[in-house]
């Protein structure tokens, strides 16, 4: 069960909230002269009801702006176990048609794949993860780990289009046969019993599936596929304007679920994200676990309590912008007197 703990990082912060005083003051004055003034002129003062309440939001908002200042944090502290027999390689396709988009300005499909890598490898976090890019070859970026800084810091910065680029020229540089070497060249630790490997592809590649029928062997690993983009996505240059010689592959799908069934795994688009993820825990969250320390994960509340000091000067200022104004009462003699000078003054 995890435990939360609350810590200041600037508790001199806390200062501020002394401040509260001097604005609760200044409302309280500035409320006792305005009800004598209208007194005095023969207005029937605003309710008090105003003033409690402005000076209530006055003080709440001082008060969670010296919270803010004070950086609370709050920290939570789980024990972590990680799977002893089972390792994940993410391998994200980054060959350039994976520029392809469904419009310009929109989220390309690389950037859908990494972001169904993330979703992905935050549904089973105790198993250790790896990622590689993929062209015409698979080359790791990050093998198998626990700590989710590193990969989603490989994710994001690591995995780009073209980098590195294929080793042949090609118009379609993608082909899902080196996918055979995750099994022979090291990319899992030696003697972990369960593989799993997820494909992220926009499935535009050379007809090769064939050979990825060796990943459902004994020593192979079970394949799923993730299918990004779609038959109308386009290239498109700063500008906006399309890049001509790019053309979408219309048997893109086809081939994801050809290559997916010759390894023995499972296909699903990127609208099934939630249906890989149940593949995803069925093929790869199994096995033994053994403990690995203890992970904490710290919160910023500032944020909130800045957000909430600015709300409450907020509510102070509507209010006094739809604050009533006093209203006229029957006054006695020496009232109406005192509004006579007035008007007399003020018309001198």
């Amino acid at each position: 069960m995890p435990l939360a703990g609350l810590s200041l990082l600037a508790p001199q912060g806390l200062i501020v909230c002394g401040l509260a005083l001097l604005p609760l003051a200044v409302v309280v004055l500035t409320a006792r002269r305005q009800r004598r003034v209208a007194r005095t002129i023969g207005l029937e003062p605003a309710p008090l009801r105003w003033t409690v309440t402005a000076g209530a939001l006055t003080v709440g908002a001082c008060v969670a702006l010296g919270i803010a200042a004070a950086q609370p944090v709050l920290t939570t502290t789980n024990n972590r176990s990680a799977r002893t027999s089972s390792e994940i390689v993410f391998v994200t396709d980054i060959s350039e048609s994976m520029l392809a988009s469904a419009r310009p300005g929109a989220p390309t499909r690389l950037e859908r794949a990494r972001a169904a890598v993330a979703e992905l490898r935050a549904a089973v976090p105790e198993v250790p993860a790896g990622i590689s890019g993929l062209t015409d070859r698979v080359l790791p970026f990050v093998f198998p780990t626990l700590d989710p800084g590193v990969f989603s810091e490989t994710l994001a910065r690591s995995v780009q289009v073209d980098t590195p680029p294929p080793q042949e020229v090609s118009t379609v540089a993608t082909t899902f046969a080196p996918l055979t070497s995750l099994v022979r060249d090291g990319f899992y630790s030696p003697g972990v019993e369960r593989r799993t490997c997820v494909l992220v592809s926009d499935g535009e590649t050379r007809s090769d599936s064939g050979r990825v029928a060796e990943l459902a062997g004994r020593r192979g690993c079970r394949l799923i596929v993730v299918r990004v983009g779609s038959a109308a996505d386009r290239i498109f240059r700063a500008d906006g304007r399309v890049v001509a010689a790019y053309r979408p592959e219309i048997t893109a799908a086809t081939a994801v679920e050809r290559v997916a069934r010759a390894a023995g795994g499972s296909a699903f688009s990127e609208g099934e994200l939630s249906a890989a993820t149940a593949a995803l825990k069925d093929a790869a969250d199994v096995g033994p676990r053994r403990r690995t320390g203890v992970g904490t994960t710290a919160h910023s509340l500032a944020p909130l309590f800045a957000g909430l000091a600015l709300a409450g000067v907020a509510l102070v200022l509507l209010r006094a912008l739809r604050r009533p104004a006093g209203r006229l009462r029957r006054a006695a003699p020496g009232n109406y007197d005192n509004v006579r000078i007035l008007k007399a003054r003020k018309a001198g």
